[in-house]
């Protein structure tokens, strides 16, 4: 076995993640991952996990770089109550 590679297991990531795992996990500064929340089509945090679905997020990435035709999808679960269209 060559001494380069690891015996430790890849770290898991999980679907939800808080706002430093998403840093780590797509290689985001503090400053970037703020800049990035600040635009209407990043996903917002789930309100009742209070964590960022990391899936949603790789679709953000693949719009951005041009892979996917649309941002992803705004989800009423993440929306304020406020801002939730009346019924």
């Amino acid at each position: 076995m060559s001494s380069a590679m690891s015996e430790e297991p890849a770290p898991h990531w999980p679907r939800f993640m808080t706002d430093k795992e998403l840093r780590a996990y797509f290689g985001l500064s503090e400053r970037a991952l703020k800049r990035y929340r600040d635009l209407k089509e990043f996903p917002q945090k789930d309100v009742v996990a209070g964590k960022t679905d990391s899936a949603a997020v790789a679709r953000f990435f693949d719009w951005v770089a041009g892979i996917a035709e649309r941002p992803p999808r705004p989800n009423s679960r993440y929306l304020p109550s406020s801002e939730k269209p009346k019924a």
